[in-house]
């Protein structure tokens, strides 16, 4: 830390001597359109907003939000392909996954099911995040290919207390979800 702070003094002892200021420093615009230029992530109808790839407490809860949307947009359409690309050893959203993919396989549709974020808290530790957050699930019914209820896999409301761990990916300047704990 000694270092650092010898080289930040002597960067900043060349300011204070009248020294004119260097021509060829970034422009303002010029690091707006470099953050700007960030390979887009996620379905083109629901890409993952700008917030959510900061390596901040607020960019991770927003990460935590769009993660749920994503969960919604799978339930509705019975693909997963995003929930597995924002996840990484996490045996929850394996699970998750699997089922998806099963069920889909299977011929099965979903109804309802969808989930709301209340609550999320993060914090940032490093390259990882550790959140709390409370979600509420609607009821979910699920159809089979002859249009009957299979009684069994549907469930009722629910309200859910959950903890995240949250792994940052420096590759894609996004959050990875790496454990999903469901209370």
């Amino acid at each position: 830390m000694l270092a650092v702070g010898a080289v930040l003094a002597l960067l900043l002892s060349g300011c204070s001597r009248g020294q004119e200021a260097n021509q060829t420093l970034p422009t303002a615009s010029s690091s707006a359109s470099a953050e700007a230029t960030l390979e887009p992530l996620g379905p083109p109808d629901l890409p993952m907003p700008a917030e959510a790839r900061e390596q901040t407490p607020t960019g991770a809860e927003a990460f935590i939000q769009y993660y749920m949307d994503i969960y919604n947009l799978a339930l509705r359409d019975l693909d997963p392909t995003f929930m597995d690309q924002f996840s990484q050893g996490c045996e929850t959203c394996d699970e998750l996954i699997l089922n998806l993919r099963e069920d889909a396989e299977s011929g099965l549709n979903y109804q309802g099911g969808l989930v709301a974020l209340n609550y999320v808290d993060a914090t940032i530790i490093d390259e990882r995040s550790e959140a709390a957050f409370t979600l509420n699930q609607e009821a979910l019914t699920v159809i089979d290919s002859t249009g009957s209820e299979q009684t069994d896999l549907s469930g009722p409301p629910a309200s859910l207390n959950c903890g995240a761990i949250l792994n940052w990916s420096s590759s894609s300047q996004s959050w990875l979800f790496t454990q999903w704990d469901v209370n």
